[in-house]
């Protein structure tokens, strides 16, 4: 009987100290899947406060994202600021200008209406130089692309 309570004790004593390892072990991997989740968290949350600041500009300021793509997408490699890079920019006001530039994204994809757009522009602009008494500089050389 003696042995029988001994080894009760024993075995008693062998279940506590296993159940209690496995409750220390997942603790532990608790705390480090804690701070996992939490470092998800923090990440998410910046990703959502930049995304946030970023919407809040496009709103207050939405012309200045227009404005920039516009200019990268639309305006001709030669069209510049002001008259430069156009024939007889000079001569023209900013919205014939405007209108230039637009006609010309217009034609990019057919060349021949381009090339005859260009050849109308520059007989204008001759004509409106001989009528105030100024010279219009030769045109830009164009590459390829117009």
């Amino acid at each position: 009987m003696r042995t029988q309570t001994i080894m009760s004790i024993i075995a008693a004593a062998a279940l506590a100290l296993t159940s209690m390892t496995a409750v220390a072990q997942g603790h532990q991997g608790q705390g480090g899947a804690r701070a996992q989740d939490r470092a998800k968290i923090e990440r998410g949350q910046k990703d959502f406060d930049r995304d946030r600041l970023r919407d809040r500009d496009r709103i207050t300021n939405p012309s200045r994202d227009r404005d920039r793509t516009q200019d990268r997408i639309h305006a001709p490699d030669n069209a510049g600021l002001g008259g430069n890079g156009i024939y007889g920019g000079e001569l023209m006001s900013e919205q014939e200008r405007n209108q230039y530039r637009e006609q010309l994204r217009l034609t990019e994809s057919d060349p021949k209406a381009r090339e005859k757009f260009m050849a109308q522009h520059q007989e204008k602009m001759q004509k409106r130089a001989k009528a105030k008494g100024v010279d219009v500089k030769d045109p830009p050389a164009t590459d390829e692309s117009g």
